[in-house]
């Protein structure tokens, strides 16, 4: 049944200012390795602000020197030129020192720990949530948007804290060597701020947009690996490009637009602060010739005020990159934030007999667009039901519900009189053994793909259930046996060995009730007739729900359920549904006209 996509994120929008209170209170969880990074950026920092000082001590003796003969004390001023170098030097290893610890408590306790917390939400949220939420979305929001997150505070945290740092105490040392020439090198910081501010919040729309693309490049990308054959099969891989190439045209417009917007910053406080660098050059340089101010001290503060510009464009450059980090933050957390199943406690212990009983159940995919209705089924413990009917009537759905893949709208689902919506999801599905007609292997060995079906698994049971499944001849064929390792899209086994090998899985697993849909519609005629038998034998003694195209394969059912449109419309054994003459007798007679 195809249903609607759309991302978990249509269900909840969060404003920026949300979004950096969660970013601040996650960042909670480094806080004492942000509070040794600020300490060793302050030393940095303070180490930095000293040596202006000690060097406009210096220029002072070569200008008393130069300009009034006053002997120079060369011992004092290798000293201060040793000091110097020392300061310069000790500053960039305590800034180095300052970015391994971001770098390690970022990459560690940070984004390390918001992907456990992304990869568990999968575990809490509904099938129909992922279902409805294009793969290559969740991808990229737990590798591209977590990894902005991540960079962005240890970037961030870099240009605004160690700015801010620098700028209070370049601040203070400035207004104490000279107020009035200080006014004039702060007087322009408002300016800077605004203007930054503003380019900033400017170039969000154009980062949100981005973010949003690169989701879709991500699930273009993911689906054309998936569907590798049939894009080559229909020769499509123009049209497909074509695709990637108008959504990276708009990632990239839209980044280059929000890069643009914010790279104005950098430009605009510069420019700023050139101008109060000149200002500084000409005020002091008049006050020098006045008299009224030493050539050191001047020297100092145009220092001063060259390091008071660095801290100014580090912060609007931050004001930036928190625009694209909210663009990603907002991504994640929306999906952080989707709707978890309701879980009930589990069960200590399940001792299932196998009845299952439908009350009045209905269900829909989509809200006004029923699709089950009033659907009433009893299943008395070891009988073999059979579902059959037309493509979209339901059939798979009953089974879906079953296992609490999708909850009903209404109505009650019971198994051995106990209602599973009351039941822990986990507890329900440890009662089905299941075999689907699109069949699922994992990356890893033969023997780690039958071994799925149970955690306690010995080698012996694993090579009886291959056995048991038809399929450890082939196994056995192999060089490396049940050490081969099956790719990333199982494209190195055929399509009938995946499903022997998923049958295999579900012996293994000893359920007491069965799902088998279309179990065996990949699998050759003889190789059929092979498992047929056995797969009947296992069934002998449990609940089995048979969803069946080729109808020769459920003729020794106990109860076949003819489904269309969400009801049962027929029911009963296979000699009696031909003789009614109803819709069964009408699919199996077009399947097998000769009969």
């Amino acid at each position: 049944m195809k249903r609607n996509k759309k991302t978990a994120s249509q269900t909840h929008r969060l404003s920026t200012a949300q979004v950096v209170l969660r970013i601040t209170r996650d960042s909670m969880s480094i806080a004492h390795w942000l509070a040794l990074a600020t300490l060793l950026s302050i030393g940095s920092a303070y180490l930095a602000m000293t040596a202006p000082e000690i060097l406009g001590s210096l220029t002072n003796q070569i200008y008393d020197l130069i300009d009034k003969g006053v002997p120079m004390d060369m011992q004092v001023f290798v000293g201060g030129v040793i000091v110097l170098a020392a300061l310069y030097l000790l500053s960039a290893l305590l800034g180095s020192l300052t970015t391994a610890v971001m770098n390690y408590s970022v990459s560690n306790f940070f984004t390390c720990r918001l992907r456990i917390r992304m990869s568990r939400k999968i575990e809490k949220i509904s099938v129909g949530t992922v279902d409805n939420t294009p793969n290559g979305e969740i991808i990229s929001r737990m590798t591209n948007d977590v990894s902005i997150m991540g960079n962005s505070i240890h970037d961030i945290f870099g240009v605004i804290i160690n700015g801010v740092i620098r700028l209070i105490m370049i601040t203070v040392i400035i207004f104490t060597e000279d107020p009035s020439m200080a006014v004039a090198v702060i007087v322009f910081v408002p300016l800077s701020l605004v203007l930054s501010a503003i380019l900033a919040t400017k170039s969000e729309k154009h980062f949100n947009e981005s973010r949003t693309y690169s989701g879709k490049l991500y699930t273009l990308c993911e689906e054309d690996l998936t569907c590798f054959d049939a894009v080559k099969t229909f020769s499509i891989e123009d049209s497909q490009n074509a695709k990637y190439r108008a959504l990276a045209k708009k990632y990239a417009d839209h980044t280059e637009k929000g890069n643009f917007v914010s790279g104005l910053v950098g430009p605009v406080v510069g420019l700023i602060n050139n101008i109060s660098y000149v200002a500084i050059c000409i005020i002091g340089a008049y006050l020098v010739i006045a008299g009224q101010l030493d050539v050191g001290v001047l020297v100092a503060f145009i220092m001063y005020t060259k390091l008071f510009s660095s801290p100014l464009e580090s912060i609007a450059n931050g004001m930036s990159m928190i625009q694209s980090t909210v663009a990603s933050a907002r991504r994640v957390y929306d999906y952080l934030d989707t709707d978890e199943m309701v879980e009930a406690e589990p069960a200590k212990s399940l001792s299932v007999k196998g009845a299952v009983d439908f009350i009045d159940v209905c269900f829909s995919y989509v809200e006004n667009k029923p699709l089950i209705e009033s659907f009433n089924l009893h299943v008395d413990a070891g009988q073999k039901v059979a579902i059959v009917g037309p493509t979209g009537g339901g059939k798979t759905t009953v089974v879906n519900m079953l296992m609490r893949f999708y909850d009903p709208r209404s109505g009650r689902i019971l198994v051995d009189g106990k209602d599973i919506s009351k039941m822990n999801r986990a507890s329900v599905r440890e009662i089905f053994g299941m075999v689907l007609q699109d069949t699922m292997l994992f990356s890893g060995s033969i023997y780690d793909n039958i071994a799925y079906g149970k955690d306690t698994a010995t080698r012996e049971e694993v090579e009886a259930a291959a056995k048991w499944a038809h399929i450890d001849d082939f196994i056995d064929s192999l060089a490396e046996g049940y050490d081969t390792e099956i790719n990333e899209d199982s494209t190195n086994i055929s399509a009938g060995q995946k499903q022997l090998l998923t049958i295999a899985r579900a012996y293994l697993a000893n359920r007491p009730v069965l799902i088998l849909d279309e179990a065996t519609s990949n699998v050759d005629t003889r190789t059929e007739l092979l498992i047929q038998k056995t797969m009947d034998e296992l069934m002998r003694g449990r609940t089995a729900f048979v969803i069946a195209h080729r109808l020769s394969t459920i003729e020794n059912a106990d109860v076949i359920l003819v489904v269309d449109n969400g009801h049962i419309v027929e029911q009963g054994n296979h000699a009696e549904l031909l003789k009614n003459g109803g819709l069964y007798a009408k699919i199996y007679n077009s399947q097998y006209p000769e009969m």
